[in-house]
């Protein structure tokens, strides 16, 4: 199985199917699943723009809405986190998870899920430490503060995340790891991003709780953006530094690599393109985390990676992951929409709930595919002058008939927009 992974999008979905394209006729390859990093920007028409945190002369529309509607089609499945430059009011509606759009998947603001055989997880938005012990209590229209902190990680999604158990293949997130640059060619980072060092020096680069969760979850391979650079690193997570140091000389990041620098009418020959090495995690039993983070979708830049999985040999279709099913359900009562947090309970009576909920996910769900139910809310923006007219408050949120879905599947209360509009025809 081939995966391109993708930095930011800035809401350039055109060009980056374009670039896969391109890839897939001159390697006659096929990708089967597209990962991007963040800063997706799922505006769905000019009204979104008020919930999206960036410069005015930033706003603007791009093209997603065209896929929201229908009028084109995502070239491959695609997964995506938030990152720090969303529209935050859709993706509040799919907290949960859930289809932007056709064969277009958030995964919510942490989650996972299955494809092919891998199991995948994340964590959208950037640390702020002011917001991370405060509920999601953010609501439209959005302030000039909480336009910020609703894309601010929350403690409580980070403690979900570190109830897992089970082995991780990919994760993802948009901002890096805290420390993350040690375990890479940090001299060649400052040699391109001169301005971290300050932040490298004092350790502010990077998230906290990302680091935490590196720790603990030790995925085998962890996807970032958000700081517009190509880095490299692998995080070894075994104690013994003398087994470590035997393999730190392997070149770990070329597992049948395609890295994209500049576009077709810069370099006429198209991408470089390398194929190699099939990479094992667990090397003389010493375990260790790929980190790869990717710039944005611009010419001349690092932008997108292609790496082959050849174990991952199951269906191309989302699942639902059946130990995050079960931490969803234990953990939904301390869900705050206030900005005074809910304490969690402590670890042992939380595995307690989990695993007494994963054995009711066992008994009462059947399905684990994730049914292709995508339904538009807001219009689209090319309906907007169109014959067809729709009432709506801009102030108000929108209920996701997905999001209801979910709630019910797993017999808990939708919190999510309990109360938002639904569209009205004329």
């Amino acid at each position: 199985m081939k995966i391109a992974i993708e930095g930011c999008c800035h809401n350039t979905l055109e060009v980056i199917y374009q670039t896969i394209d391109y890839i897939e006729k001159q390697k006659k390859i096929k990708i089967d699943l597209l990962l991007i990093c963040g800063d997706f920007q799922s505006i769905r028409n000019s009204s979104d723009l008020e919930s999206l945190n960036v410069p005015q002369k930033y706003r603007t529309l791009g093209n997603f809405h065209k896929y929201y509607s229908g009028e084109l089609k995502a070239h491959c499945p695609t997964l995506f986190i938030g990152g720090n430059h969303e529209a935050s009011n859709y993706l509040w509606e799919l907290y949960h998870g859930g289809w932007v759009c056709d064969n277009i998947y958030y995964l919510g603001c942490a989650g996972v899920v299955n494809f092919g055989g891998l199991r995948i997880g994340g964590l959208g938005g950037i640390y702020n430490n002011r917001d991370y012990y405060t509920g999601h209590y953010e609501k439209m229209p959005y302030s000039q503060q909480t336009i910020r902190s609703i894309y601010h990680l929350k403690q409580y999604d980070v403690a979900k995340l570190m109830q897992i158990k089970k082995p991780i293949d990919i994760f993802m997130s948009h901002d890096w790891p805290l420390g993350i640059t040690s375990h890479g060619d940090e001299k060649e980072l400052l040699r391109i991003k001169p301005f971290f060092k300050n932040d490298i020096l004092t350790n502010k680069l990077g998230s906290p709780p990302g680091a935490k969760l590196l720790s603990k979850l030790k995925p085998k391979f962890w996807f970032s953006a958000h700081l517009h650079v190509k880095f490299t690193a692998v995080v070894y997570h075994d104690d013994s530094e003398e087994k470590s140091n035997s393999i730190k000389t392997l070149s770990i990041y070329n597992p049948d690599e395609i890295s994209m620098e500049s576009d077709e009418n810069e370099n006429e020959n198209g991408p470089v393109i390398s194929e190699d090495d099939k990479i094992d995690n667990k090397i003389d039993d010493v375990s260790f985390t790929q980190f790869l983070a990717l710039d944005k979708c611009l010419p001349g830049r690092d932008f997108l990676q292609i790496l082959d999985f050849p174990e991952a040999n199951g269906s191309p279709e989302f699942s639902y992951d059946e130990e995050w099913l079960a931490i969803t359900k234990a953990t939904h009562d301390f869900l705050s929409l206030q900005y005074k947090e809910l304490s969690i309970p402590c670890e042992e009576e939380i595995s307690e709930r989990v695993e007494k909920e994963r054995q009711w996910i066992l008994e009462n769900i059947s399905d684990f595919n994730i049914p292709k139910n995508f339904q538009p809310t807001a219009p689209p923006d090319n309906s907007l002058n169109s014959e067809q007219k729709f009432k709506y408050d801009l102030s108000r949120p929108f209920l996701n008939p997905q999001t209801v879905a979910f709630t019910n599947m797993l017999k808990i209360e939708n919190k999510i927009n309990p109360d938002g509009q639904t569209i009205v025809e004329d």
